[in-house]
């Protein structure tokens, strides 16, 4: 009987000691949250507001984490406003949210998953957050009213199809030291005129600039190694392209392209 007693009680212990690395679900009818020893996590949104301020919510102003899907086919979000100290948005976070205009994202936010706000066709945004370093796949595919004009300096990676169609990007500047920029990244950016590239960029890959229709010019960077298959194909108004170095250069990257003067 005192052998149970005693196992019992180092259970008991065992469980007291491991109690704060577990997860606590918790929420409302229209959202749930989980708290760990290590973050904050939305886990689901499910509500009918128009307006999210995450930062006027008690259970969600120190939320680090948006969690994958947590807003993803919501029609009824038109503004978000995310908590200050955000972390992380998940893939698919705000997936084919048919109706998101604008979202407020803080300085703090460092990764932006795959699909995270893919197809959303009113989204207007204009800046990223200075503190971004990944953009995953698909990040902003067909968002078509995103009009960033500049990538952070802090950015590493830049997924694939990344901004594939946002048609609101009319100017890129490259403020980081991004070494590639990958398949079909800004493929169908058909408003973009002016490309400013990083200085330690070694590859344009595959697709990357396809169908730019609006850009006109190219001043390539010396560090530049490689421009892959149809990388600027169907840039029908590319009339001139600078190169300050002797990049391997597919024999499609330029197909139907006008180019007049090469350099």
């Amino acid at each position: 009987m005192i052998k149970s007693k005693i196992s019992v009680a180092v259970l008991f212990l065992l469980c007291l000691c491991w109690l704060p690395t577990l997860s606590l679900a918790k929420g409302k009818s229209h959202f749930t949250v989980e708290d760990s020893q290590y973050e904050t996590r939305l886990v689901k949104w499910e509500g009918k507001d128009s307006v999210v301020d995450f930062n006027n919510i008690q259970e969600l102003k120190d939320v680090k984490v948006i969690g994958e899907m947590a807003f993803e086919m919501n029609k009824y979000i038109k503004q978000v406003i995310l908590p200050d100290n955000l972390l992380i948005i998940e893939k698919r976070a705000f997936n084919t949210c048919e109706n998101l205009q604008t979202v407020k994202m803080p300085n703090t936010v460092r990764y932006i998953g795959n699909s995270a706000f893919n197809m959303d066709h009113q989204l207007e945004l204009s800046v990223l957050p200075d503190s971004l370093q990944e953009i995953g796949e698909w990040t902003f595919w067909d968002c078509n009213k995103v009009c960033i004009s500049v990538i952070p300096e802090h950015v590493s990676k830049i997924g694939r199809q990344a901004f594939t169609c946002c048609e609101g990007i009319k100017a890129l500047v490259f403020k980081n030291q991004l070494e590639v920029i990958n398949d079909r990244a800004f493929s169908g950016c058909k408003n973009l005129e002016r490309i400013v590239f990083p200085n330690n960029l070694r590859e344009i890959s595959d697709f990357a600039f396809a169908r730019c229709i609006n850009l006109k010019g190219i001043n390539l960077p010396a560090s530049l190694q490689k421009i892959g298959y149809r990388a600027f194909e169907n840039c029908e108004s590319l009339l001139f392209v600078k190169y300050n170095s002797n990049p391997k250069v597919d024999s499609s990257a330029f197909m139907n392209c006008p180019i007049s003067q090469e350099k």
